[in-house]
């Protein structure tokens, strides 16, 4: 099994990038993501080609910041400050919310790539690129861009929970569509690291080609906190043989 740890959010503020690059040289992470319209993100796209062995992706993000390409198609998913917000969740997309999520994504990607970031894969904030309705988006920000990889969609959850018949067969849905429409590659598994821990504390590891494991160092909300800190532990050494660890770079 090939396990990935990403950091989510890189670009939000100074304090969380400084985390994140350190957890990157302390090889504990090996990939991680960046939210371009960010308020940090000048300062972290600085410091991003310090470390080539880790994969850096987009964190597409309708959902917090102000746009970088504001319009008044994106005003149902704006705040009274004029920033992204999570009304996304709640808003019916229209074809003219489809196009102007386009041109905001897009400029989000060509910042990354004009501030020299390598960029590896796609995945998003709070996972909007699993909404339906924005999966047309997605693909045509991929063909746009030749990104042909991207995060796909949670099935890894805490020991003892299961997914619904339903939402196992939404998911699996989506991951097709993901692979097969302008063809792309996807860890196999995605969950977040404090689950993976506990799996690992009760003896019952999950069983997939590829896992990325995320993490979100750099918050003060205590369960976050808490789950860096156990990334911080030797969890490593208690792993069986036949577990690797890589970046987005080592799938296909």
């Amino acid at each position: 099994m090939l396990i990935i740890v990403s950091a989510e959010d890189l670009g939000t503020e100074s304090a969380l990038n400084d985390e994140i690059f350190a957890l990157i040289e302390a090889k504990a992470v090996t990939s991680a993501t960046v939210i371009a319209n960010a308020p940090a993100f000048a300062q972290a796209a600085k410091v991003i080609a310090q470390f080539p062995e880790c994969s850096f992706g987009v964190h597409l993000n309708l959902t917090v910041f102000p746009p970088l390409r504001p319009s008044p198609q994106l005003e149902p998913i704006l705040d009274e400050n004029g920033s992204l917000s999570p009304k996304l969740f709640k808003t019916q997309i229209t074809s003219q919310l489809q196009r102007a999520a386009f041109d905001e994504l897009t400029a989000q990607v060509e910042r990354a790539l004009v501030a020299g970031i390598p960029v590896s894969h796609f995945d998003s904030h709070q996972h909007i690129h699993t909404l339906p309705k924005l999966f047309p988006v997605l693909k045509a920000l991929q063909r746009r861009f030749g990104i042909r990889r991207v995060r796909s969609t949670i099935n890894l959850l805490p020991p003892g929970q299961r997914l619904s018949p339903i939402r196992w067969f939404k998911k699996r849905l989506f991951c097709h569509a993901l692979r097969w429409h302008y063809r792309t590659a996807s860890p196999a598994g995605l969950g977040e690291f404090r689950d993976f821990y506990a799996g690992l504390e009760s003896g019952q590891l999950p069983r997939f080609r590829e896992l990325e494991l995320m993490v979100h160092p750099g918050t003060t909300a205590p369960t976050y906190m808490h789950e860096v800190a156990l990334l911080r532990s030797d969890w490593r050494r208690r792993l069986p043989s036949g577990i690797a660890f890589g970046n987005y770079y080592s799938i296909s």
